[in-house]
């Protein structure tokens, strides 16, 4: 407990000055740390990574993507949405763990040993990205989730323009097919479905990027 007090001030102090804070931990360190802080630590590397505590754009952005998402699959007894609070387990890369802001279940939801919360089978995941995040997110991440044999679609939304990135697998094997929308009246399909960019950025006000 001595040791998470101490790396939970020595994050707090970097967060004063640093918008994504990286520190060295053990395995065992993080799953203690996760349950302890306010806001959500992911770990790569061998390092909790975290931003702190997210931006009221940034979770305006994640409650619009859960909303749609929710409606779309409303009549589907097997799918779960749910917010970033549910992580997950990158069994491929040892040591990997992270709690996208938006995750999707199909299917019975498969838990890491000892866990209720940390799953290994997620169907969708959303991330919001910051100016911060994006590089990590879109690149480290990226290579990761793809990994996840039962995930079908990524999708990245960034939170200071208009931005959203898809990630669709395909029937060949580690082929997934990128697709970027720009514009407020683009459209793209999930599951056969339409989801539009304008309704993930409903009452969005765009902060500019410093």
């Amino acid at each position: 407990m001595i040791i998470t007090k101490k790396m939970t001030e020595q994050i707090t102090e970097q967060l004063k000055i640093k918008e994504l804070v990286a520190i060295p931990a053990s395995e065992t360190e993080y799953l203690e740390l996760a349950q302890t802080l306010p806001f959500k630590i992911e770990y790569h590397n061998c390092e909790i990574i975290t931003m702190g505590l997210a931006t009221l754009w940034h979770e305006a952005i994640t409650s619009n993507v859960i909303w749609i998402l929710q409606n779309l699959f409303i009549e589907r007894e097997d799918i779960l949405v749910m917010s970033s609070n549910t992580g997950i387990q990158i069994q491929k890369f040892e040591g990997g763990y992270y709690m996208p802001d938006v995750l999707v279940v199909k299917g019975a939801p498969q838990f890491k040993e000892n866990s209720k919360c940390i799953i290994n089978n997620p169907f969708i995941i959303v991330e919001v990205l910051s100016d911060s995040t994006a590089n990590f997110d879109r690149i480290e991440k990226l290579e990761e989730y793809q990994t996840l044999e039962s995930l079908q679609h990524i999708i990245f939304v960034h939170q200071k323009k208009v931005s959203v990135s898809t990630y669709t697998r395909t029937d060949k094997p580690n082929t997934w097919i990128n697709q970027n929308f720009k514009e407020l009246t683009d459209s793209f399909s999930v599951e056969e479905s339409t989801i539009s960019v304008r309704d993930i950025y409903r009452k969005i006000q765009f902060e500019k990027s410093i």
